[in-house]
């Protein structure tokens, strides 16, 4: 993207400072570098933020760290020194905004708490995640994804076949979390804009995932606990070579597989002559359908399903999905060419340029990256920088 372009995005001139690690803060972040904010991510000097580290890294990388500080420039800085303290304040005093998911209260002792930098940037638009929220008995205990999804009820829904709950196998958590700070920290953005004014944004991974999970709370009181099934028939079915997620819950729907089918019977069978009474039924029916699945392939039921213009998907790998024609036609997956991981698939976010190899937009900095970059636009010459790197207040990238 060449300079004209990247001055045109909606964030362009906007300032923030991201002290956050891990997934949740870094990917809000990441969104607003990626809509044109000139993002300085903090890290620590030594091992960086713990996104590098989270899973299979190859130098200084990961899955995840490409992902969620992409476009974003490394300033690697120790906090424990008093250098790297005044050099974060000074950043923290010119900020637009300011993201961080310190424990609650860790951060005061840097002054760099809402409000002490709200003296010295009275507008700022400052984001904080917690865990489990700034109050209440669990205030100090640190999260994760994986524990957020047992606590918060996600686990209790998403159960194996032998009804063991289940972890989803990927950071829906922290990535929600994101997005919903991105949401926040934008509308607090526009009414800077608009009206002058700056905000403190609390939020934190318990009440981002209550908030992903409305429907499913909802469903759960007013059922008495037992969610009642959407449908039937819906759900997961066993194929001569995979599986498949069907959904002909529609009276018009049923009607159209039970013939495809040869069930012509069910059509007037009571037990599912409605929407109501397949539900209530709905055991005796999967129990008919499933063997029928079994008999043909996946690719045999996409096109005898698609004939009658049902609801279904075959369970893809992300292999399966790589090559699928219609991610291919609408290029929902970009190949991208990483100088640490090599050619890396990313996904086209709506409103954002589309990821190309080569593009700073698409670069996820190494630690340290920008560190002298950042600290000469600050002022610093270069035998300060070199002063700073010695004593191990700042660290460089180096190839």
């Amino acid at each position: 993207m060449n300079n004209a372009a990247k001055d045109d995005l909606p964030y362009a001139g906007v300032k923030v400072l991201d002290l956050s690690q891990g997934v949740a803060g870094p990917y809000c972040g990441m969104h607003l570098a990626r809509n044109g904010a000139n993002v300085i991510k903090v890290e620590p000097v030594e091992i960086g933020c713990w996104s590098r580290r989270l899973g299979k890294h190859t130098n200084d990388h990961t899955a995840h760290s490409v992902i969620v500080n992409r476009a974003k420039r490394s300033l690697a800085l120790d906090l424990k020194s008093e250098q790297g303290v005044a050099i974060v304040q000074r950043l923290a005093s010119q900020c637009d905004v300011l993201i961080h998911n310190y424990r609650v209260g860790k951060i005061d002792k840097f002054k760099l708490d809402y409000e002490s930098v709200k003296k010295t940037n009275p507008n700022v638009v400052y984001a904080h995640i917690t865990g489990f929220g700034p109050t209440g008995p669990r205030a100090d205990n640190p999260a994760t994804d994986s524990v957020m999804q047992a606590y918060t009820g996600m686990m209790s829904i998403n159960r194996s076949a032998a009804g063991v709950p289940q972890r989803i196998e990927m950071l829906a958590i922290d990535f929600s979390t994101g997005l919903y700070a991105f949401q926040a920290v934008s509308a607090a953005l526009y009414r800077k804009a608009m009206k002058g004014r700056g905000a403190h944004i609390q939020t934190s991974l318990l009440e981002c995932a209550l908030a992903l999970q409305e429907g499913a709370m909802m469903e759960h009181h007013l059922q008495g606990g037992a969610a009642e099934p959407i449908g039937a028939p819906t759900g997961m079915f066993k194929t001569q070579d995979g599986f498949m997620s069907v959904n002909a819950r529609r009276d018009e729907h049923f009607k159209r597989l039970a013939k495809l089918i040869g069930k012509d019977g069910w059509i007037t069978d009571p037990r599912y002559a409605d929407a109501r009474a397949r539900v209530k039924h709905r055991e005796e029916l999967m129990a008919e359908l499933r063997p029928l699945f079994e008999t043909k392939t996946s690719n045999e039921w996409m096109e005898l399903l698609s004939s009658i213009d049902i609801l279904k998907a075959k369970v893809n790998t992300y292999d399966e999905l790589f090559k699928d024609p219609q991610v291919q036609a609408m290029n929902a997956v970009r190949w991208v060419e990483n100088d640490a991981l090599g050619r890396v698939p990313m996904g086209t976010i709506c409103g954002q340029p589309a990821p190309v190899t080569g593009d700073p937009l698409t670069h996820a900095p190494h630690l340290g990256e920008h560190t002298r970059e950042i600290l000469g636009e600050m002022g610093f010459g270069a035998g300060d920088i070199e002063k700073l790197t010695a004593s191990g207040v700042v660290a460089c990238y180096r190839e």
